[in-house]
């Protein structure tokens, strides 16, 4: 849900306006420092809807005895406080500077306020859950693997686990013992992992995108800064392609809300460095676009092809960052959106644990008539599985704040250094789980998924969305 041209960002800020006592200004060094303004405010965004307050609060220093604030919009003097609160219900663009001064001079910063007209807050309402809900009906496992079969029928939670001993097709049937209906679940046991192994060597880039399945989002198609993301006759095949293209430019791709994915491949095997002896043990980078006030989590999955077909139709391992197994995280997890009747409305959901919410519409980000991809406008709803990650968003007088968590999570602060491939978010094989916590121990991997891992929306940003603009392989 980030809005990623700079060129669109609602916070500007203006050229300093110095002067000093004389004629001929001297230099701060010569005389001293000028004030320097920052914002005491975690986002530097400013857009608000008709009737919302923004309270503007500057941290400067190098002042003294001699300093005033001088709020101004329009030419007009609005304030002398240490900080100006501005609200309004007429919908436009509004810049309000600041000026300071000290004993040297003075300094000027302007923001821009851009005021749109709230939202209709008509809210669908959330169906209870209905039917079975489940990720797979046939799986591919590694024969040694152990793999827990999960599914939801009515919103209860039925699983088995399953000890893939023997190679062949093999049945589990779940039963739901309220309504005594069954649901049947294949698991074709293949040969032990390392048989379909391939080659390390490759490009660096994953090479082909196998499903690009986004959440509802304002993000993810119509957005009013990139355009028309995808044409209404868009295919699957043709968006997935689409992605891979955004890829190799190094240009945005949403997630979407909660559980939204997209898998990729690479052309080669990628190993495990820590078993390889890499100096780093760094694996896979993966680029987002976190900021200070605003990151998105993302939580990665990774697949070996252990049938060989060249498809990610095999068992995922999560690779556990730095919330695996506390309490901000959830394993076997499953999120409902259910596509509103009406056009331009925000998007209900109900997840495994009979919580609900919505998608928030925001037709200033994005104006289109649903926030429904072409290729899903077949379904009235959308399930997706995985894990989730406990939301900490906060918003306060039109400042929103998306925290980090400390590392693991794409599109997250925390993972954001200058490696190898460039300043990105870069991660190890070695962190990948079995279904029960315990170390995957994957040699290799051929195929990774990404996952917005929150479910949590602020009034002025939307939806938290995890946004993916690159995946490759470190090592090559």
């Amino acid at each position: 849900m980030k809005q990623t041209l700079l060129l669109f960002f609602i916070f500007q800020v203006s050229l300093f306006t110095l002067t000093s006592c004389n004629d001929d200004p001297a230099s701060p060094a010569e005389n001293g420092p000028l004030p320097q303004i920052t914002w005491v405010m975690s986002s530097g965004r400013f857009r608000i809807q008709t009737g919302e307050s923004i309270q503007l609060v500057p941290d400067i220093e190098y002042l003294d005895e001699t300093s005033v604030y001088v709020w101004t919009m329009e030419g007009d003097t609005i304030g002398h406080e240490t900080y100006y609160t501005f609200t309004t219900d007429s919908v436009g663009e509004y810049f309000i500077q600041l000026t300071v001064n000290n004993r040297y001079g003075e300094v000027s910063d302007e923001v821009k306020i851009t005021v749109v007209e709230a939202e209709n807050t008509e809210l669908p309402e959330i169906p209870e859950h209905s039917g079975w809900r489940y990720p797979w009906s046939g799986i591919n496992v590694a024969e040694g693997r152990t793999i827990n079969v999960v599914a939801y029928v009515d919103g209860r939670k039925l699983s088995s686990v399953f000890t893939a001993n023997e190679q062949g097709t093999h049945k589990v049937v779940l039963t739901d013992e309220v309504t005594g209906q069954q649901q049947d679940f294949n698991i074709y046991v293949c040969p032990p992992a390392g048989t379909y192994r391939r080659s390390s060597e490759g490009q660096a880039m994953v090479d082909k995108v196998y499903e690009y399945m986004p959440a509802p989002g304002h993000q993810v198609n119509g957005y009013i800064i990139t355009g028309q993301a995808y044409p209404d006759d868009c295919t699957h095949e043709q968006a997935c392609d689409s992605v891979l293209a955004h890829f190799s430019r190094k240009w945005s791709v949403s997630l979407g809300g909660q559980g939204g994915y997209l898998i990729a491949g690479f052309d080669h095997s990628v190993p495990n460095g820590n078993l390889s002896g890499s100096q780093s043990g760094y694996d896979l980078c993966i680029k987002g676009n976190p900021f200070s006030y605003q990151s998105e989590p993302g939580i990665i999955w990774v697949s070996q092809d252990v049938n060989g077909d060249g498809l990610p139709n095999d068992q995922w391992f999560e690779l556990a960052g730095s919330e695996y197994g506390s309490d901000n995280h959830s394993t076997e997890y499953a999120i409902t959106y259910f596509r509103p009747e009406k056009k331009k409305s925000a998007i209900g959901w109900r997840d495994s644990n009979n919580d609900t919410g919505y998608i928030p519409y925001m037709s200033y980000w994005n104006p289109s008539a649903y926030y429904w991809q072409p290729w899903q406008m077949g379904t009235s709803e959308m399930t997706f599985f995985g894990s989730r990650l406990r939301d900490r968003s906060t918003y306060d007088k039109g400042i929103s704040d998306i925290p980090p968590y400390d590392w693991g999570y794409v599109d997250n602060l925390g993972d954001l250094i200058d490696g190898p491939a460039g300043k990105m978010g870069y991660y190890r094989i070695s962190n990948a789980r079995t279904w029960d916590g315990q170390p995957a121990n994957l040699e290799y991997i051929d195929f990774v998924k990404i996952q917005t891992g929150q479910t949590g929306s602020t009034p002025n940003l939307g939806e938290i969305s995890t946004e993916v603009y690159y995946i490759g392989d470190c090592h090559n």
